[in-house]
């Protein structure tokens, strides 16, 4: 009986054992994939973050544009002489210098942002060259403001059509549960 007695507490204790070892090996591969999943999740919502400050950037900038945009109508509407020579020089210097953040903030969100957003982006830069190329050319355009007027419908219009697609790309990413609410 001794013997049986031995036996039993040896068996006991050896499935204690066992049963400890897998015990912790299960409790350290459900850690392991919690870690796992939350980085992901913190992956996710980082880049969620960055998606829409950079759509954030891009929108600001392109009303940033449309502020200085809305200039050109009273420098067109200028009989063609030296003042309204000089005051294209001053109004292009001024775009150029605000072009310049307006196309950085698009880079990265070229970098950041989704495919159809992107695809928004170009054309509000199109619509935005072609505003520039408008006030340029004015001196040799007798239509130079209904040009414009054509243009900056066009502009703003790009604009929306970029937000609507920020909007639906940031909506599908969180529905795709790619990113936390």
């Amino acid at each position: 009986m001794a013997d049986s007695t031995l036996w039993v507490a040896c068996l006991t204790a050896g499935t204690a054992i066992v049963a400890s070892w897998v015990a912790g090996r299960g409790n350290m591969n459900a850690a392991k994939t919690q870690a796992i999943t939350a980085a992901q999740a913190d992956r996710a919502h980082a880049s969620l973050q960055a998606r829409r400050e950079s759509y954030l950037e891009v929108v600001e900038q392109a009303h940033e544009m449309g502020a200085l945009y809305r200039d050109i109508p009273e420098i067109l509407a200028t009989t063609p002489s030296d003042a309204r020579r000089n005051a294209v020089q001053e109004h292009t210097k001024r775009l150029r210098a605000a072009y310049g953040p307006f196309t950085r903030a698009g880079d990265f969100m070229i970098v950041e942002g989704g495919d159809l957003a992107v695809e928004a982006l170009q054309g509000v830069f199109r619509d935005s060259r072609r505003i520039y190329m408008c006030l340029l050319h004015s001196e040799n355009s007798e239509r130079a403001l209904e040009e414009y007027e054509d243009a900056i419908r066009s502009y703003w219009n790009s604009v929306k059509i970029m937000v609507q697609q920020m909007r639906e790309e940031t909506r599908r990413l969180r529905q795709e549960g790619e990113a936390p609410a």
